[in-house]
């Protein structure tokens, strides 16, 4: 698995020509940065503009922000495209064909969801804080240390498990339109808003199932793609109080709740995606 893992890295980061996709993924981000400013300076070349939007909470607040919108679609968009080019280009099959090779392959497509989600996160984000710095960027107080890689760790986590919950569609279907729609899906409130929909609904007309509008309430709030929003939206004091009554109850609270929730949607994404890799020929 390491060896696969190392021709993928090889794969996205190839220098010559940069033909590497991450290159060409983190050029597009910085042509939206020029596009963005370059705007802002056409319409007011004194940069005042510019400065009005430079005041942020803390570092953490501004880099989510910045990112809370790119990063989980940035992330989930590469994993897909870099795992439909393996069966486009016939890579699967030049892997051996015994189940525990097979089985190697998808759990490092897995890893490799990981591993892209801390490069881009971190790639992202200096860059946002070199660009911070040219145009002045200013916070009102700095994050705590500890908080700040908490709040890292845990927004890397929550976009790691929407990678691999895509990653189902693209094993599960093969289909290119699917796996990006599907992609997109998972990274919007699509999801989450239903269930709360769902949950409304039933307090509306059906109070003798308020169990089980309780339940939905609950379980919006441990979805990824609601606790990347929740994250990004209020940075490192996010995560100062649970969400929901049983993120509220647990101990930590926000930071455990931030943490353990993506982590069992990984697990329960991953174990499906190895069922998956078992079943299917490739």
């Amino acid at each position: 698995m390491l060896n696969l893992l190392k021709a993928d890295l090889y794969r996205i980061t190839r220098v010559h020509g940069l033909r590497g996709a991450l290159w060409q993924y983190l050029g597009f981000c910085l042509a939206v940065y020029a596009l963005l400013f370059g705007s802002f300076l056409m319409f007011d070349p004194s940069g005042d503009m510019i400065r009005s939007f430079t005041v942020f909470s803390s570092p953490s607040a501004m880099l989510g922000s910045m990112l809370g919108s790119l990063i989980p679609l940035f992330v989930c968009f590469f994993v897909v495209e870099h795992c439909l080019a393996d069966f486009k280009e016939g890579f699967v099959r030049s892997l051996v064909p015994a189940r525990t090779g097979r089985l190697s392959y998808f759990a490092e497509r897995i890893v490799f969801a990981g591993v892209v989600t801390v490069i881009v996160f971190a790639s992202l984000s200096l860059i946002t804080l070199a660009l911070g710095a040219v145009f002045g960027m200013r916070f009102e107080t700095m994050d705590d240390p500890l908080a700040f890689i908490a709040w890292a760790v845990a927004s890397c986590m929550n976009v790691w498990a929407l990678a691999v919950l895509s990653l189902i569609l693209v094993y599960a279907t093969r289909i290119v339109p699917i796996s990006y729609i599907g992609s997109f899906m998972l990274c919007s409130a699509i999801a989450p808003e239903t269930l709360s929909l769902a949950s409304g609904l039933i307090q509306a007309y059906a109070p003798g199932l308020m169990g089980v509008a309780d339940v939905l309430s609950e379980l919006v709030c441990w979805i990824p793609s609601n606790l990347t929003n929740w994250l990004f939206a209020g940075g490192a004091s996010s995560m100062a109080a649970g969400w929901g009554a049983l993120g509220a109850a647990l101990p930590g609270a926000g930071i455990t709740q931030a943490i353990v929730a993506p982590a069992l949607w990984i697990a329960a994404a991953s174990a499906l995606i190895l069922a998956i890799g078992r079943k299917r020929d490739i």
